[in-house]
């Protein structure tokens, strides 16, 4: 007994001060990450600020910068179309493939309702003729074959409303453009979209492009970034998206990228010439929290967190028309590690808070 007590007694032992150096452990990052920085050592990053002058802002020693590899360049000029931002998303198309197939499939039904009828009346007239002749069939007969006639002309009658009736709603719902090649069974222009080779897109558009909107080119990409591609005018949408303001179209585009209820960016041409700016290197541009930013460097040892527009891809990189100058100096590499370090700043402060 006395040796099991001895035995427990260490191990309660060994717990106790495992436990007591973790909690110094705990409580003490701080203090080791600081000493970690005035020895020359970082965490998780190969730099380190002196100072955080507010959110987006860092202040690099010059003996940190040579060694971190971080490299600075200057912006140069660039021209692109003139162009304006426009919005849309990719619409799912099941509901108009299942219209489709109800009036294809309605119209089917007329072509059978149709040869019979056909075949019906044939019948009639061909009993009425024969009771005219000397009663060679009886009046019964003909009245029948009579009968069947006019029920399957009301048929077709009622049928052929319903089809009209299913392409009315396909019009209202889709625009006559897009419904029309949709109702065309095997139709060459709707094939792509059925087959998911091209993608139907739905886009806002400022009114006072409407007039000469099918003249203007119009390229699209995923909102965030991704492949672009042009897109080729379908029609006016009859439904306005909400929220929006400005008329509503639909576009067709290669399908590459792009999924039904996904969110589309669209570079309009205003037709207005050349529109001036910088270009930013697509290694200049760091994402964080969903938006482009890039580091300027303001001063020899100051960066600033600047957002820029990564929608309009040029030689060279992203073309920016506001907000940057150029000569204006960014980080071209390094920019992740600067953020980084921003970051690692903002989590000490928060836990000193």
């Amino acid at each position: 007994m006395t040796d099991r007590g001895g035995q427990r007694i260490a191990i309660i032992a060994s717990i106790a001060a495992l436990l007591l150096a973790g909690t110094t452990i705990w409580f003490g990052r701080d203090e080791y990450r600081e000493l970690a920085r005035e020895r020359g050592e970082t965490i998780g990053t190969r730099t380190s600020a002196d100072e955080k002058l507010g959110p987006g802002e860092l202040r690099i020693g010059a003996a940190e910068l040579a060694t971190s590899g971080i490299e600075v360049a200057p912006l140069a000029a660039a021209q692109a179309d003139a162009v304006v931002e426009i919005y849309g998303t990719v619409v799912d198309l099941k509901p108009l493939i299942e219209a489709r197939g109800r009036l294809l499939a309605r119209e089917g039904e007329v072509r059978v309702l149709r040869g019979a009828a056909s075949a019906s009346e044939s019948e009639y007239q061909r009993a009425a003729a024969l009771f005219k002749d000397e009663r060679n069939v009886s009046e019964r007969a003909m009245l029948a074959a009579e009968a069947q006639w006019r029920t399957d002309r009301e048929r077709l009658a009622i049928a052929e409303a319903d089809v009209r009736s299913v392409r009315e709603t396909l019009r209202a719902e889709w625009g006559a453009p897009l419904a029309d090649i949709a109702a065309i069974p095997g139709s060459a222009g709707f094939a792509p979209l059925l087959e998911m080779r091209e993608v139907l897109l739905q886009m806002t558009v400022p009114s006072e492009y409407d007039r000469t909107l099918s003249a203007r080119p119009l390229t699209v990409e995923p909102t965030g970034g991704g492949p672009r591609a042009q897109a080729r005018l379908v029609s006016a949408a009859p439904a306005a998206m909400p929220g929006a303001i400005g008329t509503t179209w639909f576009f067709r585009a290669p399908a590459a990228g792009l999924r039904a209820g996904a969110r589309v960016t669209g570079h309009l041409s205003t037709g207005r010439g050349k529109a001036e700016g910088v270009v930013v290197p697509e290694k200049a541009v760091v994402w964080h929290a969903g938006r482009p930013w890039i580091y300027v460097q303001r001063e020899d040892d100051h960066f600033v967190r600047t957002p820029v527009s990564a929608s309009r891809l040029v030689p060279g990189g992203w073309f920016n028309a506001e907000g940057l100058k150029v000569g204006d100096k960014v980080v071209v590499t390094g920019a992740q590690l600067l953020l980084s370090e921003e970051l690692e700043y903002r989590i000490r402060n928060e836990n000193e808070d």
